[in-house]
């Protein structure tokens, strides 16, 4: 399994716009299971983003080299919204626990 994670600080506001940019023109990335947005309670502007998705780390890399082009796009469009990225990555997922 694999985790995409986004920590940001929108712009004032943008939530709807951001949303709307984050939002992929082709389809999702293989694998795909879930993707998440939350806020945080205390400042709406303060927004994580992660996605699980059924890969290995050679069918993230394999898809990141086919969708390079289009993902860059991606990432410029939603960008305009954000004032700050504090962490970004691809992550394997390692352990898990149920509740």
């Amino acid at each position: 399994m694999i985790v995409m994670f986004t920590a940001r600080r929108l712009k004032p506001g943008a939530w709807e716009q951001f949303r709307q940019a984050w939002e992929p023109e082709g389809p999702m990335p293989p694998g795909l299971q879930r993707a998440y947005h939350a806020r945080n309670i205390r400042d709406e502007d303060e927004v994580i983003s992660f996605g699980v998705f059924d890969m290995t780390e050679q069918d993230y890399r394999q898809w990141r080299e086919d969708a390079d082009a289009s993902e860059n796009q991606r990432v410029d469009r939603l960008s305009a919204f954000v004032q700050n990225e504090y962490v970004s990555g691809v992550y394997e997922v390692i352990d898990t626990v149920d509740g």
